[in-house]
């Protein structure tokens, strides 16, 4: 047995407890949460593409990754704030 077998942990160890006021809540909309998925999809996709390019010293792919990245996860916080507080202003980026 290896010792990564011996380590098992909870899933919701580090979890906060839910409230009942949160359960009061409405759920996200389908559409936004696909799209929330293709947005951290894309995100991944982007980090792994710049990540290489840095690995092959390709600094001109590097800048166009990043900066894809830069404003995929502009958009994908967005689309965060919107689904946890129905507005964009109210952003969680500080």
């Amino acid at each position: 047995m290896s010792t990564r077998q011996n380590k098992r942990r909870r899933f919701d160890a580090d979890q906060p407890e839910l409230t009942t006021s949160e359960w009061d809540q409405p759920a996200p909309d389908d559409g936004a949460m696909r799209e929330l998925q293709r947005g951290s999809e894309a995100i991944l996709r982007l980090a792994t593409q710049a990540h290489a390019a840095v690995a092959r010293g390709d600094a001109t792919g590097a800048q166009v990754a990043r900066q894809s990245l830069e404003s995929q996860l502009t958009f994908t916080t967005s689309l965060i704030d919107e689904l946890l507080f129905g507005a964009p202003e109210q952003s969680t980026l500080h």
